[in-house]
């Protein structure tokens, strides 16, 4: 038991001077204007660093960098020529206010990668496609030397094989980041602000993928565009989002990298125009012979509640228990659609408020009223025909509530009515026809009797009583 004591002593001393040792390393021959030369080289662009902050245990620590900037591609003549000058902001390709970097050193020496933080705090990226459909980070993805030469052969799927290690992550990801996208051929920028995306408590161990095989996942972030959009699902937007769940890297059978994710998405407030979904549903043949398109759904949208459960694997998107809080209706969704071909197939079902319920019904009466002719127009009042169709559309509680069955792709949608059912305009005619026979025959009795009076009115008492029916 002794020499066991005496040999966890000796072993916990040489991993004290190894720590100290490899901090001094770091300290000494790692600098900003190293690190920002090694980075001009390899990106060829023009780096800025305004600090490293490097202390004695920043083995154990861990490291900060602050106030990095990076242009976008210069030559080495020009990267000559901005030695010792900043990074200027039209110029700017990516940059970072803060990074930090804790990794856990002792696991590494039983077989385990632990990172207590990796995170970059309040990025900004600048991405600009090329009308010849080149991006301004394009020189980074090309291959060197020969490579260029020889077509690359398709890589393998990562297999939970290829791993030697387990892994565990404490908080690994970016936090406040900024991201633009200009599109020069579209002439169209997109704008993704305060934007976070970390992967957190996640322990990866290939050894045993059916017990630890989850990384979970915090996104949050708002996206809109400068400008309506030229094409797409929808025109406009100005949406902010938040997610939390969890992904599945491996599927356990195959072990190979076949990601699942599974996410609780929320959206505390945003706008949508041009909704192709929405503008589908506008016409209806089922209902459009009575009230025209639905004007309630305008081409904006604004709500300030959403949410929704997604789950994600191999292209296929599922969504449940979905919902838009909007300040004319309520919008109820489920359903599925895939990432390549846009195929949708969705539940809609929309819950009218009191301004939109009125709405659809001043225009049934417009339509009704043009609907009304000849004699039945003396005996049938439209605000009848109006109530017996809103009947038709109401549930139990009275409210106006439309459900559709969605097929088609994102950009061309085919909905249908499926509840309320509402007949056709003969039909309901016909469902008032024999009330209309009945009230003709009353009215026309009434006017015979009318007809009379007027008539006899100045006759004398007798010739009344020979003409009494």
């Amino acid at each position: 038991m002794k020499g066991l004591f005496k040999w966890a002593g000796i072993l916990l001393g040489v991993l004290a001077v190894l720590i100290i040792a490899a901090s001094l390393i770091v300290m000494f021959l790692v600098d900003k204007e190293m690190i920002a030369g090694r980075m001009e080289s390899a990106l060829n662009r023009h780096v800025t660093i305004d600090g490293i902050d490097i202390g004695l245990f920043s083995v154990v620590s861990g490291v900060e960098v602050t106030g990095v900037k990076i242009s976008n591609y210069k030559t080495p003549e020009q990267l000559e020529a901005l030695k010792g000058k900043p990074v200027a902001e039209n110029d700017l390709f990516a940059g970072l206010k803060r990074l930090s970097l804790k990794l856990r050193f002792l696991p590494l020496l039983s077989g385990s990668v632990q990172v207590g933080e990796f995170v970059i705090y309040e990025p900004v990226i600048h991405v600009v496609k090329y009308r010849n459909g080149t991006f301004n980070f394009s020189d980074l993805l090309q291959a060197e030397g020969e490579e260029k030469k020889e077509a690359k052969k398709p890589s393998e799927p990562l297999s939970a094989d290829d791993i030697p290690l387990s892994i565990t992550l404490g908080k690994v990801g970016l936090e406040k980041g900024t991201v633009t996208y200009l599109d020069k051929k579209r002439n169209q920028t997109l704008q993704i602000y305060d934007l976070t995306m970390l992967a957190h408590s996640a322990h990866i161990d290939p050894s045993n993928l059916e017990a630890r095989n989850r990384v979970k996942i915090l996104f949050e972030a708002g996206v809109k565009p400068k400008g309506r959009l030229k094409s797409g699902a929808v025109k406009f937007f100005d949406i902010g989002l938040a997610a939390e769940g969890s992904v599945k890297p491996f599927d356990v059978k195959t072990r190979r990298l076949d990601p699942e994710v599974a996410l609780e998405v929320g959206s505390p407030s945003g706008t949508l125009s041009g909704v192709k979904i929405l503008e589908s549903i506008q016409s209806v043949k089922a209902i459009e012979q009575y009230t025209g398109k639905l004007s309630f759904l305008q081409d904006e949208v604004t709500w300030n509640k959403a949410n929704m459960d997604l789950w994600y694997k191999d292209g296929n998107a599922k969504v449940s228990t979905g919902r838009v809080t909007a300040e004319d209706y309520n919008l109820d969704f489920s359903g599925s659609t895939h990432i390549d071909t846009k195929a949708i197939d969705l539940e809609l079902g929309m819950e009218l408020g009191e301004g939109p319920s009125q709405t659809l019904r001043d225009s049934i009466d417009k339509r009704m009223q043009k609907e009304l002719k000849g004699d039945v127009a003396k005996y049938v009042s439209s605000e009848q025909l109006t109530d017996l169709v809103m009947k038709h559309l109401t549930n139990e509680d009275g409210k106006v509530v439309l459900k559709y069955k969605v097929k088609g792709t994102t950009t061309s949608p085919r909905p249908t009515l499926v509840e309320p059912t509402v007949p056709p305009l003969q039909a309901l005619m016909k469902e008032i026809g024999a009330d209309v026979s009945n009230i003709a025959k009353e009215a026309a009795r009434k006017e015979a009797e009318k007809a009379i009076n007027d008539a006899t009115k100045d006759l004398g008492e007798d010739l009344m009583k020979k003409l009494k029916f």
